[in-house]
């Protein structure tokens, strides 16, 4: 519908534009042009259309707005997860990240005591030192 008009508009407009009658065509045609938009059913119309578009627009604004406020409600909780995440992982920035860095520093007491008793059994230092979580 919407080419249609389009179309027609077009067509219209470079026949007047393109019209090698004269003066006395272009004025015949912009009077049957304004007696038909002076049409009362013409009018009606076209005020149908116009409120429909509006109301059209109207909805179609109203549900992007709720979209983009769901989105950025879920943006802002993937977000915050993220943060909480990263802040899980990376020592000193949070209440979890103590009670990982406390287990880090047991883990650490217990390969370092390991280690001494390595060395004194033996009286040398062993011959590889492993970290741990990693094998040699």
């Amino acid at each position: 519908m919407k080419f249609r008009t389009g179309m027609l508009v077009g067509f219209g407009a470079g026949y007047v534009l393109g019209a090698k009658a004269g003066r006395e065509r272009y004025q015949q045609i912009l009077e049957a042009t304004r007696a038909f938009m002076d049409n009362p059913g013409v009018q009606r119309l076209t005020d149908e259309v116009g409120k429909t578009v509006n109301l059209g627009k109207d909805r179609v604004s109203n549900v992007a707005n709720r979209k983009v406020e769901q989105l950025g409600d879920t943006l802002a909780d993937q977000a915050s997860k993220a943060k909480e995440f990263v802040a899980e992982k990376t020592p000193g920035t949070s209440s979890t990240s103590t009670t990982a860095k406390t287990s880090t520093t047991e883990k650490t007491s217990a390969t370092k005591s390991s280690t001494d008793d390595q060395t004194s059994t033996s009286g040398a230092p062993p011959a590889t030192a492993t970290r741990q979580g990693h094998g040699s």
